[in-house]
């Protein structure tokens, strides 16, 4: 029974990993726009336009239903189907798979396929999309912008404004603050505290203990 439960554990632990790999690899290549007339390109546009496309790509992300509950072992053994939209309450035994979810998650491991909204209290929550809320849990990962509370050991966002706190805190683009033993964000407008903090876009990048940018 043992030899079970620790396999059925690294059965789940695989499908997360294989599940940020995935949003890692959802953005659509974009390429750049030149002024036909000077052949530069506008201020600004090349960090706009890769934003701009995976907003295009969420957004055409839609579940074929909505459903209040769902209840998953490991997708696709779950009820109602991976491709459903959520609002309500999700109940992980394993892992499960949504299209889009607003409500509470409970569980081992729970990903979103596209946004994320409410309080996830996952070992283990993944989501592509953008998310907003509260997230208590071992690891924490989102691949778009967020806008709420991060708790856990480790926590990732893409950008967003938001409080994370835990062992690894990192985001690209960061407003707000971060607390925990290594914090580090390619851009921030914030505070960070902690043993290791990096702000690679800053002038001094690494400052122990408190960094800062505004």
């Amino acid at each position: 029974m043992k030899k079970l439960m620790i396999g059925m554990l690294l059965l789940a632990s695989a499908s997360a990993f294989a599940a940020v790999a995935r949003v890692r690899q959802i953005e659509p290549g974009v390429r750049p726009v030149y002024n036909s007339g000077t052949g530069v390109m506008p201020a600004g546009a090349q960090e706009a336009m890769p934003r701009a496309s995976r907003q295009l790509a969420k957004d055409s992300i839609v579940g074929m239903g909505l459903s209040p509950a769902m209840l998953a072992l490991v997708t696709p053994l779950q009820v109602p189907w991976p491709e459903y939209d959520l609002g309500g309450l999700r109940i992980n035994l394993l892992y499960g798979t949504c299209c889009n979810f607003d409500g509470l998650d409970f569980g081992v491991v729970g990903v979103a396929r596209n946004h994320a909204n409410g309080w996830l209290v996952n070992v283990v929550s993944v989501a592509s999309g953008d998310g907003l809320g509260l997230n208590t849990g071992a690891v924490n990962f989102f691949g778009g912008d967020f806008k709420g509370l991060q708790i856990g050991a480790a926590n990732w966002i893409d950008s967003g404004d938001m409080f994370q706190i835990g062992a690894y805190n990192g985001g690209n683009d960061v407003q707000g603050l971060q607390i925990g033993v290594i914090n580090t964000a390619n851009k921030m407008q914030g505070v960070q505290i902690g043993f290791v903090n990096i702000i690679a876009n800053s002038d001094v990048s690494f400052f122990p203990v408190v960094n800062c940018m505004f």
